[in-house]
């Protein structure tokens, strides 16, 4: 799924820097939003897991510490070498697939997982394909969970707030990304421009620009896509797993589970 697939083109994190990828998407919050996760796969007995769309391994480390089995899969070779790198230092068997959520077969689950608004990178003809092949990779009854920006709380006050201005430092080298967004309420694109600087010493500054956007759907949307794919929708929350408030909520954390068959 490079930007040639992509028309709504990808973080350069994805390949072209995935090395600082750690650094700008795993936080605090991350552990907190992981947490959740676990809570919603236990509330259904859950010991099966793909995550579909895993990167460096933040999800796949954290549900294997608690004795789930679960694969990882990702698009970017270069995540996926972050990812076994980790896990190699780590001393632990863990499995990372090359693949595409939208055509990756792996197996039957008893979960699928696609976090961070992961699934806000396809366009709502790719999101449909993922979601039927999602299907497929799920047992009867398997359940499928997912966060994405909420459209109807996202207003212009909540674009400026999504401005960023990050100064970080790793192993000498200095990091500064610079990001604003711009929504597009018509064709339902949230669209982010990043400038990174990179410094190492003795260097001159190495300069990185990018634009990509997400789709991004209402609450109703999604429970409308999951039920013509075969899912019935469980339940919506916000990300960190509290009430989901329509207009309110900036995302929308869905369980949808795969119709047992009659």
């Amino acid at each position: 799924m490079d930007n040639k697939i992509n028309n709504l083109g990808l973080p350069l994190e994805y390949q072209q820097i995935p090395e600082y990828f750690d650094i700008h998407n795993i936080s605090g919050e991350t552990n907190a939003k992981n947490a959740v996760i676990d809570h919603l796969l236990r509330k259904q007995n859950v010991k099966t897991v793909l995550d579909m769309t895993c990167g460096s391994g933040s999800q796949v480390f954290y549900l294997n510490e608690r004795g789930y089995q679960i694969k990882g899969s990702d698009f970017s070779p270069a995540l996926l070498r972050q990812a076994r790198k980790k896990a190699k230092e780590q001393n632990l068997d863990l499995t990372f697939i090359d693949g595409d959520m939208r055509n990756l077969h792996v197996g039957q689950f008893d979960a699928v997982i696609t976090m961070f608004n992961a699934i806000g990178h396809v366009n709502k003809p790719d999101f449909a394909k993922t979601m039927l092949n999602i299907h497929e990779n799920l047992k009867d009854g398997g359940i499928y969970i997912f966060d994405i920006f909420n459209l109807s709380a996202i207003t212009d006050e909540v674009i400026d707030s999504f401005k960023m201005d990050i100064q970080t430092t790793k192993d000498g080298i200095k990091i500064s990304n610079q990001q604003h967004s711009e929504i597009n309420r018509e064709n339902r694109l949230l669209t982010s421009h990043d400038r990174y600087t990179i410094t190492k010493k003795g260097c001159e500054p190495e300069i990185f620009t990018n634009s990509f956007s997400l789709q991004i759907y209402t609450a109703q949307e999604l429970k409308a896509m999951l039920e013509q794919i075969g899912f019935e929708l469980v339940y919506q929350y916000d990300v960190y797993g509290n009430e989901f408030i329509a207009d309110k909520s900036l995302n929308i954390l869905t369980v949808g589970r795969k119709k047992l068959l009659k």
